[in-house]
């Protein structure tokens, strides 16, 4: 049983619920707080590390209605000293699956979806349109540059936080208003990136530039921020966009930080995604049955000369000059090379054909080629450039018949 009562200033409503039997009755105190809107928000974590593990308790602590979790490791003995989830039994089990079970055990009435996977690659764009807000748990730039661009291009809020042992950071960035995460990027950041992408003969351990050692302590600090942030954004009061808090454990203080919006930042640049849903799932579709359901679409606009943008170079074939074969290929670069380049027959290096935009029509040498084959994941958000009148403009497609598998446990 709950009753509302009204402030004595008259400015609104405050329910008062008994503690006995409502878990939420003390934060139902507090003058401003809407339960409600805390049980339909929809958020996005980006890591299941220290952090990670702390924002999801505060979340789920909180009420927080649905839980979107992507990590893509499994839980390690080094864990337990800084992840209040996990325990000994959970070695070598998906991190995604352990931190789950236990946020149902904290508070049953949280729905929790996980994907298992890489954020960078494997995630489908279209989760993010079904986002509130995205907190980020990250520990390399790659990551942290690929969420930021897809929640600019989606109008969707985001908080990262940054662990280094005594210290750390949160920071909001929110769309349209100020600066982003890729705004704070220096030429350096820009080159560790670009080795994690561009340098496939390099091991996963050799790519976490990111990675720092902390404490069970900074993380709880950082997460304690981001969460708070997250509950203002959900209730709609003020947050401080384009600005951090720095923590430093060793001089026991905090400074605000504030970061200039780049002319140069390609976050900002981008158009903001009008996408078009279609009932279509990314197991069924070939770059010709792509185009084909989309055809009509760009007819009735006027639009010709169509091309698929995709978000990983693709090698369309290799060609051997020592046997003078061309061999189709039609992969994301990164799943071919290096070992790809040698030719099967005679061991030469072969030549291969990189594409970053794909034609398409009905004649079109890839209408066989199935999209997953070139890396295209469930519900992804395809760009389609054609041409109107002369000028170039940008279609969004998302693949939406493969929400329900992401989002199955929001439902259970």
């Amino acid at each position: 049983m709950s009753d509302l009562i009204e402030l004595a200033d008259g400015n609104g409503l405050i329910e008062i619920s008994a503690p006995s039997t409502d878990r939420y009755a003390t934060l139902k105190l507090i003058d401003w707080w809407d339960h409600a809107k805390l049980r339909r928000a929809k958020v996005m974590v980006v890591g299941a590390g220290a952090l990670g593990n702390e924002v999801l308790k505060n979340l789920a602590l909180l009420g927080i209605g649905y839980i979107f979790l992507v990590d893509f490791d499994t839980v390690e003995a080094a864990n337990l000293s800084r992840s209040v989830l996990y325990r000994a039994e959970d070695a070598g089990k998906r991190k995604v699956d352990v931190a789950a079970a236990r946020l149902r055990e904290i508070n049953p009435d949280v729905r929790v979806a996980t994907f298992h996977g890489d954020v960078t690659r494997a995630l489908g764009q279209g989760i993010y349109r079904r986002m509130d807000v995205v907190i980020g748990c990250l520990d390399n730039r790659a990551a942290r540059l690929a969420v930021n661009r897809a929640c600019w291009r989606y109008g969707v809020p985001w908080i990262d936080g940054a662990l280094d042992v005594l210290m750390g950071i949160a920071r909001v960035f929110v769309p349209d208003q100020g600066a982003c995460y890729e705004c704070t990027m220096t030429e350096a950041d820009y080159d560790l990136v670009n080795v994690r992408y561009r340098c496939p003969l390099m091991r996963p351990d050799e790519l976490q530039e990111g990675r720092q050692p902390t404490t069970p302590t900074s993380a709880s600090l950082v997460a304690a921020w981001q969460v708070q942030e997250a509950v203002k954004l959900l209730h709609g009061l003020p947050v401080p966009a384009g600005k951090g808090i720095y923590i430093n454990g060793h001089t026991y203080s905090t400074s605000l930080l504030t970061y200039t919006e780049r002319a140069d930042c390609f976050s900002h640049a981008q158009a903001r995604a009008v996408v078009t849903e279609l009932p279509l799932s990314v197991a069924y579709l070939t770059v010709g049955t792509f185009y084909a359901a989309i055809e009509p679409i760009l007819a009735a606009e006027g639009a010709e000369n169509a091309a698929l943008l995709p978000e990983q170079e693709i090698i369309s074939r290799f060609y051997c000059p020592t046997c003078n074969v061309n061999t189709p290929v039609y992969c994301p670069y990164d799943a071919v090379m290096p070992d790809g380049a040698t030719c099967p027959t005679c061991g030469t290096p072969r030549l291969p054909s990189i594409l970053s935009r794909l034609p398409l029509s009905a004649e079109s040498p890839a209408a066989e080629v199935p999209l997953t084959q070139l890396g295209v994941p469930p519900l992804a958000v395809l760009q389609v450039a054609a041409r109107i009148q002369g000028a170039e403009r940008i279609f969004w497609f998302e693949l939406g018949a493969d929400a329900q598998p992401y989002l199955a446990a929001w439902s259970e």
